[in-house]
C-alpha cells in the first residue's frame, strides 16, 4: 500500500474541496442567471444546484477510483496476494 504524505493529504483536501465547490457553486449560479432572466425563480437554482451536486459526486468518485488504483486504500486491485 502506497503511503501518503502530509503534503500529499493537503493536495487531496484541496482537489476533494475543489470538485465539490466549484460545480455546485457553478450550477446555483448559473440557475440564478437563469431565474433572473426567465422569472421562473427558484426552480433554476434548484434544479443548477441539483446538477452541481450530481457533477461534485461524479467528481468524488473519479477522485476515489483513482486512488484505489494507485494504492491508497487497502482493497484496490494493486494489492496481489
Amino acid at each position: 500500500m502506497a503511503q501518503l504524505t502530509p503534503s500529499g493529504l493537503v493536495k487531496i483536501l484541496g482537489l476533494v474541496t475543489a470538485i465539490m465547490v466549484i460545480p455546485m457553486m457553478g450550477g446555483a449560479l448559473a440557475g440564478l442567471v437563469l431565474d433572473a432572466a426567465l422569472r421562473t425563480s427558484p426552480w433554476l437554482v434548484l434544479a443548477g444546484l441539483a446538477a452541481g451536486t450530481l457533477f461534485a459526486a461524479i467528481g468524488i468518485w473519479l477522485l476515489i477510483r483513482e486512488g484505489v488504483r494507485r494504492g491508497y486504500t487497502g482493497g484496490g486491485p494493486s494489492d496481489k496476494a
